[in-house]
């Protein structure tokens, strides 16, 4: 029984033949490539998943933010608009002067500007840097929500800003516009203060070619815009991957403050000739994924047709995603004030 059992045991103790190794190493190295190809696509796929969850955020957030813009458009605060003149100051000027305006000569009419203005993708604006060629760019002018004491401005003020008069006991004209603190005169109700002041805000929303332009750029299309504030005109970045923006704007002809019309731009007379007939904008949104998505097949070239524009917009395959939102946006203060006449 020992000898046997010793026999036994160096039998079991012999080992794998140069074959089974062989057979074995191959079947762990396909194995191995296996799960190296299961593990590689599964990255590859949460990279397009992450590509396309930043993209469609911030496609929504545009989207949100100009409707939110667009809807505030043409505030005026306290002022009457039941017969008003238009004004498009213009966009690029630090020193906007003839936004409001009172004219006792012409009716009693005053001026105020105009909500919206639409720049056009031939147009040039000089403020806009790196604009991207072929994209349309929008302006919108109001007067701030929340106004400021008269006596706590400075003495010049930075920022144009108009005061409306509450007292009937004040000067006929019925509103001071300006940056001079001693020009502000007008009071409140009770005719023994001075009314609050507020400052007008004009923006400028444009794509540009790149977020950050220094050196080169950095080729990421970035939807920007430029606004006036104290110490002149701030460019603020506030989208990436934004790479194409159009509108079309919807024009009230019979004064009813509803939308009759949509056209691209300005008419030739009439009133599609006058930005301040706009009562809602249509915009259109194409968004880019930041860098190139990964495998084949996601990012064919694709065409876009948004509502009465002109021409259809084609992207090719360039191994960017695309994707394309629209919205329609009723500017609510404008548009108001004429149901209420």
């Amino acid at each position: 029984m020992t000898r046997r059992t010793a026999r036994m045991t160096i039998r079991f103790q012999q080992g794998l033949t140069l074959i089974e190794l062989m057979i074995g190493l191959t079947l762990g190295m396909i194995v191995s490539a296996g799960l190296l190809g299961l593990f590689a696509n599964a990255a590859q796929q949460s990279q397009n998943l992450s590509r396309a969850s930043a993209q469609i955020e911030n496609g929504r957030y545009v989207v949100e933010l100009l409707q939110d813009e667009v809807r505030m458009a043409g505030f005026v605060g306290e002022l009457s608009t039941r017969s008003v003149d238009y004004s498009s100051p213009d966009p690029c000027s630090t020193a906007p002067a003839g936004a409001f305006a009172y004219n006792a000569a012409a009716a009693n009419t005053t001026t105020v500007p105009a909500a919206v203005q639409g720049i056009g993708s031939a147009e040039v604006l000089g403020c806009l840097s790196h604009r991207r060629a072929g994209t349309a760019a929008l302006v919108l002018r109001r007067v701030s929500t929340s106004s400021t004491a008269a006596a706590s401005l400075a003495a010049t003020n930075a920022q144009y800003a108009v005061q409306y008069s509450f007292c009937k006991l004040d000067p006929i004209n019925p509103l001071v516009y300006g940056t001079d603190k001693t020009a502000f005169t007008l009071r409140d109700k009770a005719c023994t203060g001075l009314a609050p002041v507020r400052s007008y805000v004009s923006q400028v929303y444009f794509i540009a070619d790149c977020n950050d332009c220094s050196g080169g750029g950095d080729g990421v299309p970035t939807l920007k815009r430029v606004e006036l504030q104290v110490g002149g005109l701030v460019e603020t970045a506030l989208a990436d991957g934004v790479e194409n923006l159009q509108f079309e704007y919807g024009f009230d002809t019979n004064a009813d403050g509803n939308v009759d019309e949509y056209h691209t731009a300005l008419g030739a007379s009439g009133a599609t000739a006058s930005w301040g007939n706009v009562m809602a904008v249509r915009v259109h949104v194409i968004t880019r994924s930041t860098d190139k998505a990964s495998g084949g097949g996601l990012a064919a070239a694709q065409r876009f047709t948004f509502g009465q524009l002109p021409a259809v917009i084609d992207t090719s395959n360039d191994g960017y995603i695309r994707r394309s939102y629209s919205t329609a946006v009723r500017l609510m203060n404008p548009a108001g004030a004429r149901e209420t006449q």
